[in-house]
């Protein structure tokens, strides 16, 4: 993995990244994983998948996916649920802390006064 920008480096970003669904952008909810090894929220890949009772194309990688075969993924649910507390800690640690009058951060902006 090459860590080029400021969000690629911030780990919070990354395992929330990695903790959401690509369909719904939220955390995961009921996680599976189809024949690619991509894995989704088990209502959105079943809305993505339509009527097909058999087969449909991933929606990330477009390779060919069994309808039946959804694997449920509880490491991955696991994961969602850790890192949906942590950011919420980290957000209410945060909102906690009072900018230093006339400072700014580099990739943030300005602080309010």
């Amino acid at each position: 993995m090459e860590l080029g920008t400021m969000a690629e480096c911030d780990p919070l970003e990354s395992l929330q990244k990695e903790a959401s669904c690509s369909i719904c952008l939220d955390y995961f909810s009921d996680p599976v994983s189809i024949n690619c090894g991509h894995s989704f929220c088990r209502d959105c890949i079943t809305r993505c998948s339509g009527k097909s009772d058999r087969r449909f194309a991933c929606p990330q990688c477009r390779g060919i996916a069994q309808k039946r075969k959804f694997r449920p993924n509880r490491e991955l649910r696991n994961l969602a649920e850790i890192a949906k507390k942590l950011i919420s800690r980290v957000d209410g640690h945060l909102r906690g802390l009072r900018p230093v009058p006339g400072s700014s951060c580099s990739h943030r902006g300005p602080h309010r006064r």
